[in-house]
């Protein structure tokens, strides 16, 4: 089994895992071994079944004569697997590539591609690079997933057509923000959580302490960015070395900064709305969820009249035993009883 990663662009070989980190989802070789255990157990069952009758009770009680029982029970099969994908892909696993299908928003969240940035920016830094090195070492793919609008959950679920069409194509970074106050501390935007439209425009220090706002509404505040003299300056990115202390410049900078990673999006070319949309894992999960319960509801209304069909047909519980077609007795069985009068 081989794996080819789009981000290094290599291929590796993946063999079965039979140990406890098979379970992990995000191991290759796990989904090789589940496949052989399921396919083994998939074949001995078949086999049991073509040798072994079901008991009559069994066969009488599931009304196995009947073909909506059949209809009943493969859609099961179907909506059993339409909530097993739906898991992998909304949690992320090692058959929904974030290459392919976007971040989760459990990495937006947890702050996954932050830190992975802030790991790489450190191992420059402590290789003697400057700041402006190592953040244009930075690739732009890694830069783009620390990026909100990629995040699934973000507002877009029931608004159609692609994310090109919300916020727009991405033409490229900017860069990395850093803001300072006027004494020099480095401020770091608090993040919009998952689940917010509006939320607080906050800048905080290295202890957490708040040290400057962006208010809703225009007002005095000790807290603002011209009070507390707030600058931007970009390190990587197409606006390297740039630095700006013009605080309408500045809180614009702010304010995207609270987005993730800062892009220049082209909104013109699909007359894009600027209002985000679920990505196509958002839009992956929401759809086979639907469906999951479609199926799951129409195997409970099959099941239901299957196996209370006597009663909506009005048959008489006390009616003596039928041998009738595709009943548990059979025509011409010599093993079926039958009553002489």
């Amino acid at each position: 089994m081989g794996v080819r990663s789009l981000w290094t662009n290599r291929k590796s070989t993946s063999c079965p895992s039979w140990g406890v980190e098979g379970f992990d989802p995000f191991v290759p070789g796990g989904i090789a071994s589940h496949h052989i255990v399921a396919g083994t157990l998939g074949i001995l069952g078949g086999l049991f079944h073509l040798s072994v009758r079901p008991p009559q009770r069994l066969y009488k009680g599931l009304r196995m004569g009947n073909i909506e029982t059949v209809l009943s029970s493969s859609i099961v099969a179907v909506f059993f697997a339409a909530f097993v994908v739906v898991g992998t892909m909304w949690y992320g696993s090692a058959t929904t590539p974030i290459e392919l299908f976007g971040p989760t928003r459990y990495q937006w969240d947890q702050g996954y591609f932050q830190q992975e940035i802030y790991r790489r920016v450190s191992v420059g830094l402590a290789e003697n690079q400057s700041l402006s090195e190592a953040w244009s070492k930075i690739p732009e793919k890694l830069a783009f997933y620390d990026y909100i609008g990629n995040n699934p959950t973000i507002w877009g679920l029931f608004r159609a057509s692609s994310m090109d069409n919300g916020d727009g194509i991405a033409v490229g970074w900017l860069g990395h923000p850093i803001f300072r106050d006027k004494e020099g501390r480095e401020l770091f935007v608090r993040r919009m959580p998952t689940f917010f439209e509006t939320f607080p425009v906050v800048l905080v220090d290295g202890d957490g302490i708040v040290r400057a706002v962006v208010p809703f509404r225009r007002a005095e505040s000790k807290y603002s960015v011209e009070q507390v003299g707030v600058t931007v300056e970009f390190y990587g990115g197409e606006l390297n070395g740039v630095s700006y202390s013009d605080p309408v410049t500045v809180k614009k900078y702010v304010r995207h900064a609270q987005l993730g990673e800062i892009f220049e999006l082209d909104r013109a070319t699909l007359k894009s709305d600027g209002v985000f949309r679920s990505s196509r894992r958002g839009w992956f999960t929401f759809g086979h969820a639907s469906f999951a319960l479609l199926f799951f509801f129409g195997h409970i209304w099959h099941g239901a009249r299957t196996l209370f069909r006597d009663v909506f047909a009005g048959i008489d519980p006390d009616l003596d035993a039928q041998v009738e077609f595709g009943a548990f007795q059979k025509l011409g069985d010599p093993t079926t009883r039958r009553q002489i009068g």
